[in-house]
């Protein structure tokens, strides 16, 4: 595990996401860059399918690239996908990582039961996430370094959605790693779109959301599921061309 590298991103991470939106600094306004916006979810481990998306994407510096969460676990290669955003973020691209229910999931146990934190991390096949049975520091710092969602001047982008239906769903943390089913609320949203994943969905649905201009955009296409029927993509969407650019699963996934 490259842990100094790890520590160099969380830092440049750091200093790319400026002035948060929220005293306690969970997320932030990105303002529109010179390039594209691109937005893909649920790595889920599969390195080489996020590699290979990447080079069909072509990506410049100039670019930002949104990454919804969930970037470890259920797929083996956890610790390569997070140590690629690492050298992205180091080369000078424009990446900007979200925090999603698998790594809090790691936040958590790494300070309440040891015990359960080893269980996710053999259960999830990411058991190289730890040394000495313990999750990093450089790695927790990593994590713990994640926005739970980005503001941008027409898009909202988290990883599993919000609770419109809480006081504040701005403050609503919880919710933004694990709601199922998100009610669009034009006033909550002030009109802007929200992009999200967690939830897999068809790959049809995806295209007829995007096609259809849907308030509520759903990207996780299960890439970990590559023998199942309209699933197993690791999908990109450029918020400006409203293209969506995927790759298949071509990583070794355990029975």
């Amino acid at each position: 595990m490259q842990t100094e590298l790890i520590t160099e991103a969380t830092m440049k991470l750091k200093d790319n996401l400026g002035e948060p939106l929220d005293e306690k600094g969970r997320s932030f306004f990105v303002e529109r860059g010179q390039g594209r916006r691109l937005v893909l979810t649920d790595i889920h481990g599969s390195f080489q399918t996020f590699i290979r998306l990447l080079q069909k994407l072509n990506l410049q510096k100039e670019d930002q690239l949104f990454i919804l969460g969930d970037m470890i676990n259920r797929a083996p290669y956890s610790i390569y996908v997070i140590e690629k955003i690492a050298e992205l973020l180091l080369q000078g691209y424009s990446v900007f990582p979200l925090r999603g229910n698998h790594e809090q999931l790691f936040l958590d146990f790494a300070k309440t039961d040891q015990h359960k934190l080893i269980s996710l991390a053999e259960r999830q096949y990411s058991s190289h996430l730890l040394e000495n049975q313990e999750l990093p520091k450089p790695v927790y710092k990593f994590f713990k370094a994640l926005p739970y969602y980005y503001e941008l001047e027409d898009y909202y982008l988290v990883h599993a959605g919000f609770n419109t239906d809480a006081k504040d769903p701005f403050s609503d943390w919880r919710e933004m790693l694990w709601i199922r089913t998100m009610r669009y609320d034009k006033a909550v949203f002030n009109g802007k779109r929200v992009v999200h994943g967690h939830v897999p969905t068809t790959w049809s649905s995806i295209q007829k959301g995007v096609a259809n201009q849907k308030s509520e955009i759903k990207l996780d296409n299960g890439c970990i599921r590559a023998g199942v029927f309209d699933f197993g993509r690791l999908v990109c969407l450029d918020l400006d061309s409203q293209e969506l650019i995927s790759k298949k699963n071509i990583d070794f996934l355990p029975a």
